[in-house]
């Protein structure tokens, strides 16, 4: 359950906050927190994929592996040319269902289980994008090519807030009543609400960029991470972190390549949404196939 690892993160996020709120950072400079965050431990999470279908071994042949990654983030790239509205909800959908199953603790071991942690996550996602509407039209503006209504995406932006923290708080008390059902202990279902707590705690009093930076680049990614190398039973040991994050340099090398060119392209743009809308895209690419294989570890 990582339970002593998500503790010390939602310190680290504490921590984060406290740091924001007595030295705020410009725009601009909260980007850059949440690029070298996402660069840093990001890349290198999604960047193991192909060992968790092929194994560690150096005599298995990920190529074909590889091959199938990159032809389904060039299926989602078309998808993202031809109909960005579509590219844009599907990305919601799987990043709602990949960030409620590396939050859950509770069991994973049937669909029910997997809809209430999809459902979650799906709060979650547009809880955040609803609470900063204003800034997630912009970004979301730029990404579709303006297929956005303004009027309309302004009115159901801030109907959705109070609608998915509702829905969160329902379905945290229909978890408190299916305790022994959700929960291998029924403690855990405390833990996950406190979790929830301070996440949505952190959320509102920590800046935009920063609490990103922290809930992808650090929270989501420590926590994959962790998950990856108790896939492949390695000890948390320093030699065996260092030895996971070896394997992952290949990979990670060839996607830092290609955020570093999109950042080069933008670097002199004084509109840090054209470089944030080039840096979401390039997550969404990397997402669809990254869920199709890190889901394996949840079955």
């Amino acid at each position: 359950m990582q339970l002593v690892l998500r503790l010390l993160l939602l310190l680290a996020g504490v921590i984060l906050c406290l740091l924001g709120q007595f030295f705020p950072l410009p725009e601009k400079s909260q980007l850059i927190v949440m690029v070298i965050t996402f660069l840093l431990l990001g890349i290198p999470h999604g960047a193991l994929d192909v060992y968790i279908e092929g194994g560690l071994d150096h005599q298995n042949d990920h190529r074909k592996i590889f091959l199938r990654y990159v032809l389904t983030a060039a299926l989602y790239i078309g998808l993202w040319y031809w109909e960005p509205g579509i590219a844009l909800l599907v990305f919601i959908l799987i990043t709602a269902f990949h960030f409620g199953e590396i939050d859950w603790i509770g069991n994973t071991n049937d669909q029910a289980k997997k809809v209430v942690y999809f459902f979650l996550g799906l709060c979650w996602i547009l809880l955040l994008l609803s609470r900063h509407v204003e800034t997630a039209l912009g970004v979301f503006e730029s990404i579709t090519r303006n297929q956005i209504n303004q009027e309309r995406f302004l009115v159901w932006g801030k109907l959705f807030y109070p609608l998915s923290l509702i829905t969160m708080l329902l379905l945290y008390g229909f978890l408190f009543y299916n305790k022994e059902k959700y929960f291998s202990w029924t403690q855990y279902w405390y833990i996950a609400a406190f979790q929830q707590v301070i996440l949505l705690i952190l959320a509102h009093t920590t800046p935009l960029w920063i609490f990103f930076a922290f809930y992808f680049g650090i929270w989501h990614s420590v926590l994959s991470l962790d998950k990856i190398r108790l896939h492949f039973k390695l000890n948390s040991s320093l030699q065996d972190w260092l030895f996971l994050l070896k394997k992952a340099m290949p990979f990670s090398a060839m996607a830092w390549i290609g955020i570093l060119y999109f950042i080069f392209l933008t670097v002199k743009s004084t509109d840090p949404t054209g470089m944030l809308s080039l840096v979401f895209i390039g997550l969404a690419v990397l997402t669809i196939p990254h869920l199709q294989v890190f889901t394996k570890l949840n079955k």
